[in-house]
This record gives structure tokens, sequence and C-alpha cells, in this order.
């Protein structure tokens, strides 16, 4: 067995795409970045954990975007079709924030234009069959975690998934929860929606439809209420004619919710700057935009229903 080194991996996904699944996950690593480099060198307080090594490790199969938003244009990248066992860092781009801070951020990205099934074929007709496919990828995202880990810094893994969890997304979240059997390794899952009506009904009902997955005590699963379209606001305006909060809309989400005892709801308020940040003719690189991407106290608090603090 290894030895045990301190990891966390969050995975985040969503039912659907245009819920800023991508950007929240992004918002992850900042964040960690962030107090990492605020902590100027003290050790941590009992009971917290830095993770020197950050990683954002993009599997969105399904139509990446984020080496846009995270590298120049003239930068030449690594993607991870060129994975090979005992190579990791070959395929780990780093994202350049501060020269002096004690965090770094490496990006795992898939190329953004290649096609997946093209691309994910090694050999033999047999390996074109998108199941085999789906299989040797989780297989070499399994490989490239471990051999990180095995590096021995505490390390954190952000991996943005592509929406939905597909048979694919079922067999890497097994596997992560797997690993804690050989690394001192916490998990946690995040399911990313908008307000928009059809979202948190599409995010409801697929979380029930998959309960067996989620069923677990020992599993840390959050929904994350992402204002993206700063509804909060509009719903506070007196002639808006609406009359929500995003408190109400998680107690309804836990009463739909048929294993309500192992979800959180969680709220990220709306960011103006995050929003600006990707118009076009208007996207900086983030090493001087990372403002944008910092996790706001409204969502690092767990928020948990009136039934749930009565045991109910």
């Amino acid at each position: 067995m290894s030895k045990k080194e301190k990891f966390k991996i969050i995975m985040v996904n969503s039912f659907k795409g245009g819920t800023g699944k991508s950007s929240l996950a992004l918002s992850h690593c900042i964040h960690e970045w962030k107090r990492i480099e605020e902590s100027k060198g003290a050790d941590p307080v009992d009971g917290e954990i830095y993770y020197p090594n950050i990683y954002f490790v993009d599997i969105d199969r399904l139509g990446t975007s984020m080496s846009y938003y995270l590298f120049p244009e003239e930068d030449k990248l690594c993607y991870f079709e060129e994975y090979r066992k005992k190579n990791a860092e070959k395929v780990c781009n780093e994202v350049r924030l501060s020269s002096d801070s004690k965090g770094k951020l490496y990006a795992v990205l898939l190329n953004p234009v290649a096609n997946r099934r093209q691309d994910y074929y090694i050999h033999g007709r047999m390996q074109q069959h998108e199941k085999n496919s789906n299989t040797i990828f989780a297989d070499k995202i399994m490989d490239f975690l471990e051999e990180c880990m095995d590096m021995g810094e505490n390390s954190l893994f952000v991996i943005d998934c592509s929406p939905g969890l597909s048979g694919m997304e079922r067999r890497l979240l097994e596997k992560f929860y797997d690993l804690r059997k050989k690394y001192d390794l916490s998990v946690e899952e995040l399911y990313v929606t908008t307000f928009e009506n059809g979202q948190i009904r599409k995010t409801v009902d697929c979380l029930n439809d998959c309960a067996d997955v989620m069923h677990s005590e020992e599993r840390e699963v959050s929904i994350v209420l992402n204002d993206i379209q700063n509804c909060i606001k509009t719903a506070q305006k007196k002639d808006s004619g609406l009359h929500i909060s995003w408190e109400g809309i998680a107690e309804n989400i836990l009463d739909q919710l048929s294993d309500k005892e192992h979800v959180k709801i969680r709220y990220k308020e709306y960011s103006e700057k995050q929003m600006k940040g990707g118009i076009v003719n208007n996207v900086k690189n983030l090493d001087n935009n990372t403002d944008a991407y910092v996790l706001l106290k409204e969502y690092r608090e767990d928020y948990i229903s009136e039934d749930r603090k009565d045991g109910k």
C-alpha cells in the first residue's frame, strides 16, 4: 500500500448544459489557490489542510472550452489524449497565476475541437465502440490520478464532467470512492443547476433516478443553485411580480428528493465580475482575472433544511 497523504477529489457535474458547471469547477481551484496564497506560508490551523498541487481535470467529452479561458491564444498546450503511464507531468499545463505562490494550478485538458470517438481509438475496431472507448478513457483518468497521488504532496483534483451520470461517470465515481482504501482521500460530489425551472426539475428527476449511486452515509453530495442569471435580485424588485428566495427553492428541492438525508443545497450568488469576464472582447487571461472566480461566503456555507435539522 502506498504511503498515505492528504488528497481531495471534487466531482462537478450537471444534468444539462449551460449551468455554469465548468466555471464553478474553476472557482474551487481558484478558491484553494487564493487560500494558500493568503496564508503567506503559515502552517494550517488544526483540522485544516492545504493542497499545494491543484488540478483542474477536464473530462467533458461532449465539448469543452476551458482551454480558451485559461490560456492565451499563442500558448502551445498538451492535451490528455497524449497521456501514457508515467508521464503525468507532460499533460499538466501550469496556469500562470503568481510566480511566488506556494500553490500551483495545473489544467489537464481535452482537445476542444477533437472528435471524441476518433481520438480515443487505440487499435482494432472493437475499441471504436463508445462503451469500450469510455472504459479506456475512465481507466486512463484513474491511472493519471494515482500517478499524481503517488508523487506524495497533498493535492486537490477538481473533475469537470460531461453533463449527466452516464456509465462512464458512474464508473469513475465508484473508482474514486474505492481509492479511499489506498489513500487518505475525501470525495465530494457537486451537481449544478441554475434557477431555471426546467433545469431544477431535471436535476431532481435525475438524482431520484440514480438514488442508488448516491445512497451512502459516507458520501458528501450537494446540489448547487448557481445564480448565473441574477434571478434572486430580479425577484427582489418591487415590480417583478416574483416572490422567491433561494432558501425556499432549496426546501422545495429537498422535499422532492427521494434521498434527501444525504444531500445539501448550496447557493452560489450571482457574480458580475464572472459574467463580465466571459464577454467577447473583454476576456482576460486567468492570471489577471482570478477575482472573478473567488467563491463567496454564501456558497461556502452549507444550507440544511429545518426538516433535516430535526432529524426527520
